[in-house]
């Protein structure tokens, strides 16, 4: 069969078309220069940048939509990536993971993908990136952190400002990061918060203890890991109206002062 020299220029337009929009769904190697990638970036492909002065920012928030800075094991968050730029780019891109810092060996579990976010895996590890690009730039998703202190962890992310050329000429990239510590409490007491001995959860104003150990008093810690309550048992009900709102770990008390259990539990 012979092509003819237009026959020859539609099949490299279309294998160029093709890659393209791969990468515009997506680049298919690990840039967010986490530890163990090959120090590649975004502009390995986008090696002639425009005037755009990208800008990437990530904001963890907890159950109440309280932005934090630690983690509590088993809990999960809101992770929302925006990236802007200057020079009014077209629409952005991004890619994400999460490591920890002793091994960065893969962290947590991801769920709940917003709009144009995607899973892949590279290099055995998991990465979010776009399915294709925002023009608004904002990509969010739900982090589960690990169920046991696994230290600090930390996110790695890339952003792309494109110009929709139809090229790779004229974008620009940026990288960030940002490390959760694990929350005092965890870290310190090595909680097991698996427990529950209180209900209902979540609850305003009475907590009633369900546990047949014979508490004295719940100590009540802050994601933060500081105490801020300290309230007897009264006859296996416990007023918390008090409280502000948030998620809190509660230690069951003996008499003696041992701790009982342990549970996690959000005041509304």
């Amino acid at each position: 069969m012979r092509f003819s020299r237009n026959h020859f220029y539609t099949l490299a337009f279309l294998g160029v078309i093709t890659i393209l929009l791969s990468n515009a769904g997506g680049v298919p190697q690990a840039v967010t220069l986490a530890p163990g990638e090959s120090g590649v970036s975004c502009n390995t492909c986008h090696n002639t940048p425009g005037n755009f002065v990208p800008q990437i920012g990530l904001e963890v928030k907890d159950a109440l939509g309280q932005v934090v800075t630690s983690y509590i094991p088993g809990a999960q968050y809101d992770l929302k990536v925006v990236v802007s730029g200057t020079n009014s780019p077209k629409a952005y891109g991004f890619q994400m993971t999460s490591l920890a810092d002793n091994g960065n060996t893969d962290m947590g579990v991801w769920s709940n993908l917003g709009q144009r976010v995607k899973q892949i895996t590279l290099i055995g590890r998991k990465y979010l990136e776009q399915s294709s690009p925002r023009v608004d730039g904002i990509f969010t998703t739900k982090w589960t952190a690990p169920s046991q202190d696994k230290g600090n962890i930390s996110f790695y992310f890339a952003g792309l400002a494109v110009n929709l050329s139809g090229n790779d000429s004229g974008d620009n990239n940026i990288t960030g990061k940002l490390t959760l510590s694990p929350s005092q409490t965890s870290s310190t007491q090595n909680l097991n918060t698996n427990q529950s001995f209180l209900y209902p959860n979540p609850t305003k104003d009475i907590l009633t203890i369900t546990s047949e150990k014979n508490i004295d008093n719940l100590m009540f810690y802050n994601i933060s890991g500081q105490k801020v309550a300290q309230i007897k048992n009264e006859n296996g009900r416990i007023d918390i109206s008090k409280l502000q709102q948030g998620v809190y770990i509660v230690n069951s008390m003996s008499e003696e002062g041992n701790i009982l259990g342990s549970q996690r539990i959000l005041k509304l």
